[in-house]
């Protein structure tokens, strides 16, 4: 894989005349954040828009943003009107207009009606204090491009090459938290060569179908005394694979006390707390980015940030789908992926 160099992007990158500023950390989980986040990145390659980025009050972060885990990566802008003013980019009118006919209720039109407002007023305080006109993140297209020509970074492929050399360049941790990773690894004795799974319960039941840890395992193929990192949010469900597969020594960050991920009652913690789950969250994914052999959902975050940069190893599989559908699947919509999920997990089960 082609390695992007932070010092050719930055070049790249402040050579654009025009300019959009990404908000991150809006109202999502972190690698949904993340993912979203990446696509601007591209998107604003691929038409000549310099990026920056807005993240001090990122819900994943205490008031630093971005640099708070990551070695920078682009220049930062600090202007509040960002909070509230530049967001994720609402449905389109068609399945805007769909909604509110399907649901019988027109609350969908005055939302977005609002959101077009909002967004009419943001552009306008950019344009005050930048000078210029300015696009936001609400301007990124939904949809990412299925391939990527930027002769200056080298960059001549598919969107999830291109993807991958973005996340690698990005995904530079700071030198604190790669020590922790380091320290975790020695904790746990970790082989050269070990398994990584990512198992998610909590909320996620109200968006997909919840898939047992046996399935994911199962995925792995394991030998017996084989080492298996596991990412999950229900010590519960640990404990349960532990039984399950006694021959195996499976390994976790997982705290008694964590019961399943909610994303409410995450935002409602204090911030040393969510910094602290944070934490344990990136040493976790790096760890299972490294990972020989991984299994995951097509509906989860981390898992979908791991496929998108290793979908092409034979031993990169998910738990929830065909291993030749991911291209197609991985850029859908959570509601899409959902349901193909639960299809598929359906087929597998009536062949049980």
């Amino acid at each position: 894989m082609q390695q992007l160099e932070l010092s050719s992007y930055r070049k790249v990158n402040d050579s654009f005349r025009r300019r959009l500023v990404y908000h991150v950390g809006v109202d999502c989980g972190f690698f949904v954040e993340l993912n979203f986040m990446l696509n601007a990145m591209l998107y604003c390659l691929e038409h000549g828009l310099r990026f920056q980025l807005y993240s001090e009050d990122a819900n994943f972060g205490t008031g630093t943003g971005w640099t708070e885990y990551f070695v920078p990566f682009c220049e930062e802008v600090h202007e509040p009107f960002h909070h509230q003013l530049n967001f994720h980019r609402p449905p389109s009118w068609g399945r805007i207009l769909g909604n509110a006919v399907r649901k019988k209720s027109p609350g969908f039109i005055f939302w977005k009606t609002k959101a077009m407002l909002k967004s009419l007023k943001g552009h306008w305080l950019a344009y005050r204090a930048y000078g210029e006109y300015v696009r936001l993140s609400q301007d990124v297209a939904s949809e990412p491009a299925s391939q990527y020509n930027i002769p200056a970074l080298g960059i001549d492929c598919s969107y999830y090459e291109s993807y991958a050399m973005l996340a690698r360049m990005v995904w530079r941790l700071r030198p604190e938290i790669a020590q922790q990773i380091s320290a975790v690894k020695e904790r746990f004795a970790l082989p050269q060569a070990y398994s990584g799974v990512q198992i998610r319960k909590g909320d996620k039941a109200s968006e997909a179908q919840l898939i047992s840890g046996i399935r994911v395992i199962e995925m792995l193929h394991a030998k017996d005394g084989e080492c298996v990192f596991v990412l999950t949010d229900s010590y519960v469900e640990l404990e349960k694979i532990r039984s399950d597969f006694p021959q195996l020594r499976i390994v976790s960050l997982c705290q008694p006390k964590e019961q399943g991920y909610n994303h409410k009652l995450f935002s409602s913690q204090n911030m040393q707390e969510r910094k602290s789950a944070i934490i344990r969250l990136l040493v976790s994914v790096d760890i299972l980015l490294h990972a020989e052999k991984f299994s995951g959902s097509i509906t989860t975050g981390p898992s979908v940030f791991v496929m998108k940069q290793r979908m092409a190893e034979a031993s990169v599989q998910a738990a929830d789908c065909a291993k030749e559908m991911l291209p197609s699947v991985l850029t859908l919509t959570i509601g899409r992926r959902a349901a193909i999920s639960a299809k598929y997990l359906s087929q597998i089960k009536e062949q049980q």
